[in-house]
């Protein structure tokens, strides 16, 4: 499956607020590591992504893996819209088998359908 992702955008309120869409998509969530390297170390699916997107920055966050890259670590995202529900659940299960990011504490499960990658972040 071909999707548009965005291009890499700085993970903060301000950048959500001004371009994320109220629509159903996934999205893929970055690490800037010591070394220059990016690393995903989240990927979701959602039928709000500038909600989910939102959520994830707010102190109501109980995943404290992302709590804790968000507050410490430079992070980015992209994101694509994607209308339907299983083709969100079958690019989740793809994605989260090519990066097994660290802050996914479960396997989404399903049928994985082969999607397009993320642009990766440049220095």
């Amino acid at each position: 499956m071909q999707v548009t992702w965005t291009t890499y955008h700085v993970y903060d309120r301000a950048t959500v607020d001004a371009y994320a869409p109220s629509s159903a998509g996934m999205y893929v969530l970055w690490v800037k590591l010591k070394n220059g390297d990016w690393r995903v170390f989240y990927v979701g699916r959602c039928a709000d992504v500038k909600d989910r997107l939102k959520h994830h920055l707010g102190t109501d966050e109980e995943n404290e893996c992302i709590k804790t890259h968000v507050s410490e670590h430079i992070c980015g995202l992209s994101w694509a819209e994607v209308g339907r529900q299983q083709d969100r659940n079958g690019a989740e299960k793809y994605l989260f088998d090519q990066y097994e990011p660290e802050c996914n504490s479960q396997d989404p499960g399903g049928t994985p359908i082969s999607v397009n990658p993320p642009p990766k972040p440049q220095a």
